[in-house]
């Protein structure tokens, strides 16, 4: 008779050693237990160099027929072509990803997925997906936690289609009006480019995916060029220009770093071993991979002739820590190496980044995504409402004569819309869909208006041709929408509005009828030829799909206009470039023919209410390495609910170093109902108090500093002084 218990003992044993000796057979790279790190050393240790190599280049799809090398580790990803001429679903565009991710893992040897990245600086750019206010309207809205919001929406639309790392956030700082390039920033302060990056950084990679922050370290150069080569010392690019990307390295979590066209202290920023190794990684200990902004690396031979050949600068790249070369490079890696110009350590320490980066947001081991959560996940009606939320934040209203402002529905019978951006949807730079929204979901101001009188026959859209003043008399108020032209590779020598829509806005207010002016940019212009002419002036930026509802609202009141500058305003070009934070003057700082100021100072907005503050409370003294609470009382004095920004800025009295005059060091966007009060406490952090030495080590050093809690840059209204001791 058989022994049961032992038959199944040795059944259990013969069955239990092939799954044992299997395990033991199993790669540790494939081990999902293992730590990334040993993982990664595993694979890496597997590869051979021609394999290393593939991981480290990158391709540029142009068509979805196109043929490409599968064994290539980055490509742009090319879902977004299929919405040419006519839009598909997100599941369409997610199976197209998925099956090309499913040859990219056939065609390597060891099943590593390719890298599929994309824009997304506000909005996922491949198709239908939800399209937020440009970064400059988002800035103005001085609203990180809302813009952490937007950027949990960005994660999920875009990692819901198979993309997995984002060529986002810009975190240069812009303090240049004439550079095309300002709306895709958050304007010309340290502090909230900083806050906004880490918002926006930490949502996305929180979200599984890889943030790319752009473009390290500045991006433009005397004049407001873009690309120019930079003459800022280093010392004004840790104090200012570099501190975003700190600070979104080191809070955001930021696995990606993008290096910039332009020439920093005499070398390519793409070939700069100072500041891709020295500064990025031994510094600030960055443990992700850096890319290449498009072509730069090329460019290092053919615009800024520091190398004899394509070859040669992709050699220098490398070596100075650029890992991947986009979007289609590092072509002559292999041959460099096997000529011994560069060495198997120089390749594995770029590949054990990528890889690193691969495994640690789960794309190794999860590449393929569903295509039915695609559908539901993008643009759904909780993303556009919180698209026009983010719309309504950014509306920045900067003159508002004699309240003519908020309109009254009942007393306005006929309105008059005008202008190149009266009946077009402006979204700026680096938006979503490719040829325009096509569907109910997006609003231009036209339609907004039309929405809210609830009756299209009270909107009447200028017609080219038709006589100005017929059509004034015809009209109780006239709103006039302006555009400029600016983006990448179109900067601006003059900063005006084309003469033509100057001269529009002066004949209509040369008819007696009231004349609103709603700017749609993304950048100041200068206003001083119309200015007068004009009872109120509302700055738009690009406010995105529903912009012309957002736009609609806060002309009539139900909107309350909150947002504020993130960049000082100037009378006229010669001003350029601009920005509050200055360092003392040996002298002063005025013209011969101008006292210098801005026309609008930074952090300035009007309201349809007013706000009043109090009880400013300012600890006695505090320690250096720690933060510090500042609190203030602020009171809703008006008629009307709506939100008011406090700005906290700090000067220093005694430092070793010369100091700006005033920083914006903390800054609170608050609701507040009629009559209704709030203690609003402002955290300072301890780098809030800290300067670069003569060696450009930070340092934070007992001292005397000043508090000054301000309705913007220039004005202040309550301030105090805080002693940091040892």
């Amino acid at each position: 008779m058989i022994d049961l218990k032992n038959y199944i003992l040795f059944a259990g044993l013969a069955l239990v050693q092939p799954f044992a000796a299997f395990a033991q057979q199993r790669p540790v790279y494939r081990d999902t237990t293992k730590p990334v790190a040993l993982r990664v050393a595993d694979l890496l240790k597997r590869m051979t160099p021609e394999e290393k190599i593939a991981q480290l280049q990158s391709q540029l799809t142009n068509k979805p027929t196109d043929q490409r090398n599968y064994q290539i580790g980055n490509v742009r990803e090319s879902a977004r072509l299929l919405n040419r001429p006519s839009f598909q679903s997100p599941g369409t565009c997610a199976a197209y990803l998925n099956a090309d991710t499913k040859k990219t893992i056939e065609a390597s040897r060891f099943g590593i997925p390719v890298m599929q990245h994309e824009e997304a600086l506000h909005g996922a750019q491949w198709g239908v997906a939800t399209v937020f206010p440009q970064s400059i309207g988002m800035a103005a809205s001085f609203d990180d936690s809302l813009y952490y919001k937007e950027g949990q929406v960005v994660a999920q639309e875009t990692r819901a289609v198979g993309i997995r790392q984002v060529l986002t956030p810009v975190i240069n700082i812009a303090r240049d009006a004439r550079w095309g390039r300002m709306q895709e920033t958050f304007g010309e302060d340290v502090c909230l480019t900083s806050r906004m990056g880490v918002a926006y950084t930490k949502a996305l990679e929180q979200g599984g995916l890889i943030a790319t922050l752009k473009h390290f370290a500045d991006n433009y150069g005397a004049g407001g060029h873009d690309s120019y080569a930079s003459d800022n010392s280093w010392r004004v690019e840790y104090e200012t220009f570099m501190e975003p990307f700190r600070a979104c390295i080191e809070e955001g979590g930021a696995q990606s770093v993008m290096a910039a066209y332009n020439s920093l202290d005499g070398e390519p920023c793409s070939s700069n071993h100072h500041l891709l190794t020295d500064i990025l990684r031994n510094q600030w200990d960055f443990k992700g991979f850096v890319v290449s902004d498009y072509s730069s690396v090329p460019r290092v031979y053919y615009s800024h002739y520091t190398a004899s050949s394509v070859a040669e600068a992709e050699g220098q790249c490398l070596q100075a820590g650029l890992d991947v070369d986009l979007p289609n490079g590092y072509d002559d890696l292999d041959s460099l190496y096997k000529a011994h110009r560069i060495s198997i350590q120089d390749i594995d320490k770029a590949v054990t980044r990528v890889l690193t980066a691969k495994f640690t947001i789960g794309l190794y081991d999860h590449p393929y995504v569903d295509t039915a959560i695609a559908n539901i996940a993008v643009r759904s009606p909780e993303h556009r409402k919180l698209a026009l939320q983010a719309a309504r934040e950014t509306m920045t209203l900067l003159k508002n004569a004699n309240h003519i402002l908020p309109l009254n529905k009942d007393s306005i019978h006929t309105i008059g819309i005008l202008g190149p951006a009266a009946d077009t949807l402006s979204l700026g730079d680096y938006a979503g869909p490719y040829n325009g929204f096509k569907d109910e979901g997006s609003v231009n101001p036209l339609q907004g208006l039309q929405h809210i009188l609830k009756n299209n026959d009270r909107v009447r859209l200028y017609q080219k041709g038709e006589d100005l003043n017929d059509f004034a008399r015809a009209c109780d108020v006239l709103v006039f929408f302006a555009g400029i032209g600016e983006g990448e590779g179109s900067d601006r020598a003059h900063l005006n509005l084309d003469a033509g829509q100057e001269a529009m806005i002066r004949q209509f207010a040369s008819t007696g009828k009231k004349v609103i002016v709603v700017l749609q940019t993304g950048a100041p212009v200068d206003i001083r030829n119309w200015q007068d002419s004009a009872a109120a002036i509302l700055e738009a930026w690009y406010p995105g799909e529903r912009g012309g509802t957002a736009i609609a609202e806060t002309l009539f009141g139900d909107n309350n206009p909150g947002g504020r500058l993130p960049v000082s305003w100037p009378k006229s070009v010669g001003q350029e470039p601009l920005y509050y934070a200055v360092k003392p003057s040996g002298r002063d700082y005025t013209y011969l023919d101008d006292d210098g100021k801005p026309m609008y100072p930074f952090g300035y907005g009007l309201s349809y209410t007013t706000f009043s503050y109090s009880n400013l409370v300012i600890p006695n003294n505090g320690k250096a390495g720690q933060s510090v609470n500042v609190q203030v009382t602020v009171t809703n004095s008006g008629r009307r609910a709506g939100d008011e920004v406090v700005q906290l800025y700090l000067h220093r009295d005694d430092c070793p170093l010369v100091q700006p005059l005033s920083e914006l060091k903390a800054f609170k966007r608050v609701h507040l109902q009629p009559g209704e009060s709030k203690i609003v406490s402002l955290a300072l952090p301890a780098r809030s108090f800290g300067y670069y030495d003569q060696s450009l080590h930070f340092t934070v050093s007992p001292g005397k500093f000043e508090v000054f809690i301000s309705r913007d840059a220039e004005h202040d209204i309550l301030k105090g002084e805080l002693e940091l001791q040892q």
